[in-house]
Parts: structure tokens; C-alpha cells; sequence
């Protein structure tokens, strides 16, 4: 009786929120209050609620709750391939400034999901700090986005640490969304660091509870860890380190493999450990 108790609010629940009761990113009441509509007990609702979050459709968010995810999320096939930027409305009209990093596909509109900030903090992180060349605990720029295409969850956290001679060279850097879309990159190419090249490492690892909680997903969900080192065409030192966070069923990696020169065809009669040995050769 109890199983099925907690398939049926699970169902009634899925219903409601199929039907609009509850939208994505909204909160579901708190486990009591359902349990009294249901006339079941609390851990009946809370199977129920837990059954929701394996399909993916809810989320609990520390701090606040239980949160309804979307039904379809869009998943991007991730290259190597770096565009021109024209993506962002100004003033009613498409402009283009600064770079879609692959990540970002077409010329679909992003979003913040959060205003962007800007501010001095301690990079206190050793690899990130390595990346740019400076002191652990470094005081330096940070900008932050937590962006996605428009009407779905949040995408990517997205973290920049500027190095101290760039925010004193470059003082566009310094405004949360630069002279325009992206302009700040451009602002740097233009002081003669241009054109950048880019470097990224990736890996992925289990999220932290505030990653979680801005992009809406279950402590049991790995991320993508992206981390981007732009480097300057005039002293070739590191720039900035960009860090990108994104959910791992969101993302699938897309690369052409190349071959080394062992691997070249038509094979060579011999190789570095003498003839082949294959069947019929």
C-alpha cells in the first residue's frame, strides 16, 4: 500500500506540474503542506518528490526547496570553432562584439539569469591562480555571468580573472557589461594584445552546492569544467582565466581526430618497431 501511495502522488504530481500548476524554476510547497493535501504521510511525499527528482524533473535547491526543471533542455554539440559575436540586441538592432566561445551555437539570443558583476576579489584558487601567472590569494578582477539561451534554465556559470597589468592597461574591463556586448575582449585586442589565442582545459567533476543552486540541477549531475586561458599576441603572458561551468547533460563534445604521422595512409612497409605483424601483411 505504502509503494503505491507514493507512485500515485508522484503521478498527481507530475500532472500538475504537466498542466502548469507549477512552472520551471518555481518551488514546490514544502513537504508538509503536500503531505496534508495528500493525506499521506511526509516520507510518502518525499519518495514521491525523490522519484520526480530521478526523472529529472525536480531539483532540490539548498535553501529553498524543492524546484520544478523543465521538460526539455536544449543539449549543444561543443567544438573547437571560435565565431564573431553578433548574437546581442542594442537599442532594437543586432551588433556584434567579442567572441562566441563554442559553447554558444547560431545566433540564438543569451540572457543573464543573473546581472553580471564585476568587482576586486582573491583568486584563491591554485590552478586557476597558476593559469594566470600570479600569486594564490592574488587580489585581482573577476567577472561573473550565469547566462543561457532565453526562456531555459541557466546554461553556464561563467567566471573571468583578469590579470592586475590588464585591468590597469584596459579599464573597460572594469564595466559589468563593457562598452557594449563583449567589447571589453575587443577593448583588450585593441591596446595591442590582439589577436588573443585561447587555450582550454576540460574535466569533469561533481558540482558544489552553489553551482547547484544557480544552475538548477541534482548534487548527483557532474558538470563541465571549462577553463579557458586567453593569451596576448604581444607578450604571449596570460590574460585572463576564464572558468565555465555547465551541466553535464547539457553539453556533448565534437572532435575530429587527426592522425599522427605513425598513423598516415598508405602505412609504410615498416615502423618504429620493425614490419608488421598483422594478418595478411
Amino acid at each position: 500500500m505504502g509503494s503505491a501511495r507514493y507512485t500515485e502522488i508522484a503521478e498527481d504530481l507530475l500532472r500538475r506540474i504537466d498542466e502548469g500548476e507549477w512552472q520551471a524554476g518555481e518551488t514546490l510547497p514544502p513537504m508538509e503542506r503536500l503531505a496534508e493535501h495528500y493525506g499521506a504521510s511526509r516520507n510518502a511525499v518525499a519518495r514521491a518528490v525523490g522519484k520526480l527528482a530521478e526523472q529529472g524533473r525536480l531539483v532540490s535547491v539548498p535553501r529553498r526547496g524543492t524546484v520544478v526543471r523543465p521538460r526539455h533542455r536544449k543539449v549543444v554539440m561543443r567544438t573547437d570553432v571560435v565565431r564573431r559575436n553578433t548574437r546581442h540586441v542594442k537599442d532594437g538592432q543586432q551588433v556584434a562584439g567579442g567572441y562566441s566561445f563554442p559553447a554558444a551555437m547560431g545566433n540564438e539570443l543569451w540572457i543573464h539569469h543573473l546581472p553580471p558583476t564585476v568587482g576586486k576579489a582573491p583568486i584563491n584558487d591554485p590552478r586557476l591562480a597558476h593559469l594566470l601567472n600570479v600569486p594564490v590569494g592574488e587580489i585581482v578582477t573577476r567577472r561573473l555571468r550565469v547566462t543561457g539561451p532565453e526562456g531555459e534554465p541557466t546554461f553556464q556559470i561563467s567566471t573571468t580573472w583578469i590579470h592586475p597589468r590588464i585591468s590597469e592597461e584596459v579599464p573597460e574591463v572594469e564595466d559589468p557589461y563593457g562598452t557594449g556586448p563583449g567589447a571589453w575582449i575587443d577593448a583588450i585586442e585593441s591596446r595591442g594584445h590582439g589577436p588573443l589565442e585561447w587555450l582550454e582545459r576540460r574535466r569533469v567533476r561533481m558540482p558544489t552546492v552553489e553551482e547547484r543552486k544557480l544552475l538548477l540541477i541534482p548534487s548527483s549531475l557532474p558538470v563541465w569544467e571549462i577553463v579557458r586561458v586567453s593569451y596576448s599576441a604581444k607578450d604571449e603572458k596570460a590574460v585572463d582565466v576564464t572558468q565555465v561551468i555547465i551541466p553535464g547533460d547539457r553539453m556533448e563534445e565534437v572532435a575530429q581526430l587527426r592522425r599522427d604521422d605513425s598513423a598516415r595512409w598508405p602505412h609504410p612497409a615498416t615502423g618504429p618497431d620493425g614490419p608488421p605483424v598483422a594478418p595478411g601483411t
